[in-house]
C-alpha cells in the first residue's frame, strides 16, 4: 500500500486493520527504525518524533486553535512541526483509528513518510507531528494512541473548562448543529438530566486515564479560563504542548461562538438535521445575524442558563475530583480560579414569545432578513432593466 493521501478525503481498502495482528507487523516492519522516529541509541540515531495529539475538551476554542493551525502549517514546519493533511481538524483520521478502518502503525509509517518528505524538501527537520480533534476526549480506550508509542513519544493535551459554563455551552452547540439524535431537541433542563453521560468533564478521572496510558510526563492538562490565559487560547495550548508559536498570527477568537438561549430554543423547533451540513452552517449563520439584528433593537439577551443553586449542584458533584486534579498536577488547591459566576447575573429564560406578532417581528422576521441578505450576496447582481413604458390608466387599473 502506498502513501495514506486519502487519510481524510477517501479511505483505505482495509476496514479491520486495527484489529488485525497481522498488519501491526507489516507495519512495524515498514517503519524503517533507521529513520528520524527511531530512539536514541548508541549507535548516533536520531531521536524519537513527538506525536501530540490535542483531544479537546470541546467547546475551549478548538475552532479557533484548529484554523490558527491549518493557516500557519508552513511557519509550523519552519519551527519543526508537522501538522498534516491539510485540514484544520482531524475528525476523520480519529474516527477511522477508533473505528477499525485504519491500523494505528499504518497511520504512524504515513506520518512518518510525510514529517520525512517534509525534512527531504526544505532541508529543515521535522521533530513533531501534531494533530487535533476534540471528540477523541469521549473516548475511554485510547489504545490507537498507544500503539503508536512504538514510534512516537506521545503528548496528549487537553483544555479543561469548568463543568458548569462547559455544560451551558455544549448544550447551546448541540441544538445549533443539531448532530446527536437524542440530544438535539432536548430543552436543558431534559439535558442536564443527561449529565452523567458527559464522563469526559470529570477531569480527574480522565487524567488519571491518560496518566496511566502514556505516563505522567505525555498527559498535558491545561485550564481554559480567563486567569490562566494571559495571552490567549493558542498561546495556553502552546505551552501545555511544549511549542513554540509565539509571532505567528491568530485567528479572531469566538470562532463558532453560541448562539443565545432564546435563539437557540427556536433553532431547537427547526429540523436543521434534514439540512445537508453546508446548508445548515448557511442557516445558522443567518439565526447568528437575525440575533445580531435583534440584540441591536432590544438589547443583549442574557446568555447564562443554570440557576445558581442549579449551579452549585454541578460544581458541588466535581469539586473533589477538580481538587485532587488540581493538587496533583498544578500544586494548588483549586482547579479554576476565575472568579465564581455571580449569582445576580440574569438567568435567560429560553422561551419564546407566547404573542404570535412578537414571535414573528422579534424572531421570524429577522430570520428571513438574513437569509434574503445571503441570497442576494451569493446571486450575481442583475442588469439594470429599462422600465417598459405602460398606457395611462393602466398602472392605476383604469382602461
Amino acid at each position: 500500500m502506498g502513501r495514506l493521501g486519502g487519510l481524510e478525503t477517501g479511505d483505505v481498502q482495509n476496514p479491520k486493520a486495527a484489529r488485525g495482528g497481522a498488519l501491526h507487523q507489516r507495519t512495524r516492519d515498514r517503519v524503517s527504525p533507521s529513520s528520524s522516529t527511531a530512539a536514541a541509541s548508541p549507535g548516533g540515531a536520531a531521536p524519537r518524533r513527538r506525536l501530540i495529539v490535542h483531544i479537546g475538551v470541546q467547546r475551549t476554542a478548538t475552532t479557533t486553535l484548529q484554523s490558527f493551525l491549518k493557516a500557519n502549517v508552513p511557519a509550523l514546519a519552519a519551527r519543526g512541526v508537522l501538522y498534516p493533511y491539510g485540514v484544520a481538524r482531524h475528525k476523520r483520521l480519529a474516527n477511522r483509528l477508533f473505528n477499525g478502518a485504519l491500523d494505528p502503525l499504518e497511520a504512524a509509517r504515513d506520518m512518518t513518510e510525510r514529517a520525512d518528505a517534509r525534512e527531504a524538501a526544505t532541508g529543515r527537520p521535522i521533530d513533531a507531528l501534531l494533530i487535533s480533534d476534540e471528540d477523541i476526549c469521549v473516548r475511554l480506550d485510547m489504545a490507537p494512541f498507544e500503539a503508536m508509542r512504538e514510534v512516537f513519544d506521545l503528548r496528549v493535551v487537553y483544555a479543561l473548562r469548568r463543568q458548569d459554563l462547559w455544560l451551558e455551552s455544549w448544550y447551546l452547540q448541540n441544538v445549533k448543529w443539531q448532530w446527536n439524535r437524542h440530544l438535539r431537541r432536548l430543552t436543558f433542563d431534559q439535558f442536564l438530566a443527561e449529565a452523567d453521560r458527559f464522563a469526559w468533564i470529570d477531569y480527574d478521572a480522565r487524567m488519571r486515564r491518560i496518566e496511566a496510558a502514556f505516563g505522567t510526563d505525555a498527559a498535558r492538562p491545561y485550564v481554559f479560563e480567563t486567569a490562566a490565559m494571559p495571552d490567549g487560547p493558542v498561546a495556553a495550548f502552546a505551552q501545555a504542548a511544549g511549542l513554540d508559536l509565539a509571532g505567528l498570527p491568530t485567528p479572531p477568537a469566538h470562532a463558532n461562538a453560541s448562539l443565545s438561549p432564546r435563539m437557540t430554543e427556536l433553532l431547537r423547533r427547526l429540523p436543521l438535521h434534514e439540512a445537508p451540513p453546508a446548508l445548515r452552517g448557511k442557516l445558522v449563520e443567518a439565526a447568528r445575524a437575525a440575533e445580531a439584528e435583534q440584540s441591536a433593537r432590544l438589547g443583549p439577551p442574557p446568555s447564562r442558563l443554570l440557576s445558581p443553586e442549579k449551579r452549585a449542584q454541578i460544581l458541588d458533584r466535581h469539586a473533589e475530583g477538580n481538587a485532587a486534579l488540581a493538587r496533583r498536577r498544578f500544586g494548588r488547591d483549586a482547579l479554576f480560579l476565575d472568579p465564581p459566576t455571580d449569582p445576580a447575573e440574569p438567568v435567560a429564560d429560553p422561551r419564546l414569545p407566547s404573542d404570535a406578532e412578537a414571535l414573528l417581528a422579534d424572531y421570524v422576521a429577522p430570520l428571513f432578513r438574513a437569509l434574503i441578505a445571503q441570497a442576494q450576496e451569493q446571486t450575481p447582481a442583475a442588469a439594470p432593466q429599462p422600465r417598459m413604458e405602460v398606457p395611462l390608466g393602466v398602472e392605476d387599473g383604469r382602461d
